[in-house]
């Protein structure tokens, strides 16, 4: 995929992106896409060394249970708002109040932004079913009878 290029560093601001994706590289881990990548996305110059994007990206993948390996669908509605500096400030930056995206602004790929907040916003456990009832039974069992073995050693 080609990516759409941007430098930051000059023209101006704010910078509007409305664009739907229908593929990202890098994605393929997380499940295959569903009806394309939908993208409004704002970005403004906070500082001289700060941009801010904000906006709202949405995405449904097609992704496996990691419980029962069933397709189902993870819908991700993201509110973003990350600040975006250059890739040479990642080593000298303190912890901010923004989460900071590290990029070259000379030639800044909108691909790569929208990779990264899907990747950090995609559930850690991908699962669609509940545990079965087995598994339940067993799961209260031990949380209800803590003491089992000294109340039978009193028996």
């Amino acid at each position: 995929m080609e990516d759409t290029l941007l430098n930051l560093n000059e023209g101006s601001f704010p910078i509007s992106i409305k664009k739907l994706f229908s593929n990202l590289d890098n994605l393929d881990n997380l499940g295959t896409i569903k009806k394309g990548i939908k993208t409004d996305l704002k970005i403004e110059k906070f500082s001289n060394n700060l941009l801010l994007a904000k906006g709202k990206i949405s995405v449904t993948l097609e992704s496996e249970c990691q419980r029962c390996s069933e397709l189902f669908d993870v819908n991700l509605q993201i509110k973003s708002q990350v600040g975006i500096k250059d890739i040479t400030e990642e080593n000298l930056d303190s912890k901010g109040p923004y989460e900071i995206h590290y990029q070259d602004l000379n030639c800044f790929s909108i691909e790569k932004l929208i990779a990264e907040e899907i990747h950090l916003n995609f559930p850690s456990r991908a699962i669609c079913c509940e545990l079965d009832n087995n598994d339940k039974e067993k799961e209260n069992n031990q949380k209800v009878k803590p003491f089992k073995k000294i109340r039978d050693l009193f028996k």
